[in-house]
């Protein structure tokens, strides 16, 4: 078992996935904080491999608690935050951590996705190439390695619950001088939001609509002012009136809800309403 590594999963009805990746890191400790309160989740991962600990939180933490909770559950130098969306090697992450020695300071360090056409697992203005395949970035969205000892006043900020807790978190590590690290010869698979089961799917829309808004509105607001944060969910704000009318003139009762679901989330985080949000609580 390595020594120097806990790999955290966030799973929310993640299991299907978790198995698929689990399998194949079965040298590494594993921690994965169940978000959907399943019991059945614990006992059949603990049973089936020793390197696994699930932890059952008292509620749905979501992402931004959920990952503090499993870094300081994790009794490592290093951590390997993740979703379950993805697909990596033992020996990329052997790699990974080979370059968390090599450079020593940073903040985080991460891989890249094997397929970049679309969308990038990181951020930059500049994008400074170092060398040895070594990137400076100014903001990396999950998927990435910390020294646990270098970030212990930098946790997430628990008002997020999903969306933009990564982006502020890097914003905030970049302005204490901490560096963030892509490495480009090191690569994984992302699946693209297929964390949780695909029963969820409507739910998981909804949910999704309200967070992604009440966070963009809120990360703005917290890191550049009121203002700036107005600007920025404006266009949010007109385009889920704008389908909300269009939809319900059509009768798309679905459509119409997720949009009204959009602006339930800009509304509460203009109004200074926590990201309460949980589509479950009242079954």
């Amino acid at each position: 078992m390595n020594k120097l590594l806990t790999i955290v999963f966030n799973s929310y009805y993640s299991e299907k996935r978790l198995k698929n990746v689990v399998k194949n890191l079965k040298h590494f400790n594993i921690i994965i904080i169940e978000n959907s309160l399943q019991n059945d989740v614990k006992l059949k991962f603990e049973k089936k491999y020793s390197n696994v600990k699930v932890i059952i939180p008292k509620k749905n933490l979501g992402l931004a608690a959920g990952y503090n909770l499993g870094i300081k559950k994790a009794k490592t130098k290093f951590v390997f935050l993740n979703n379950p969306d993805i697909e990596i090697s033992h020996s990329s992450i052997m790699k990974l951590l080979n370059y968390a020695r090599i450079i020593k300071k940073f903040g985080i360090i991460s891989p890249v996705y094997k397929n970049q056409k679309y969308h990038k697992n990181y951020g930059s203005n500049k994008n400074l190439f170092l060398k040895n395949n070594i990137h400076s970035v100014d903001w990396i969205d999950n998927n990435f390695l910390i020294d646990k000892s270098k970030i212990k006043k930098f946790l997430f900020d628990e008002n997020y619950f999903l969306y933009f807790e990564t982006i502020d978190f890097c914003l905030n590590l970049k302005r204490k001088g901490k560096n963030l690290y892509i490495i480009k010869n090191i690569k994984f698979e992302h699946f693209g939001s297929k964390s949780v089961d695909s029963k969820y799917d409507d739910v998981v829309k909804l949910t999704r609509a309200w967070h992604y808004n009440w966070s963009k509105f809120y990360y703005f607001k917290k890191n550049f002012g009121f203002f700036l944060a107005i600007r920025k969910i404006l266009p949010n704000f007109l385009r889920a009136i704008k389908r909300m009318l269009i939809y319900k003139i059509s009768r798309k009762q679905k459509e119409y809800l997720l949009h009204k679901t959009e602006l339930s989330g800009i509304l509460a985080s203009i109004f200074n309403k926590p990201s309460s949000y949980r589509p479950f609580d009242d079954e």
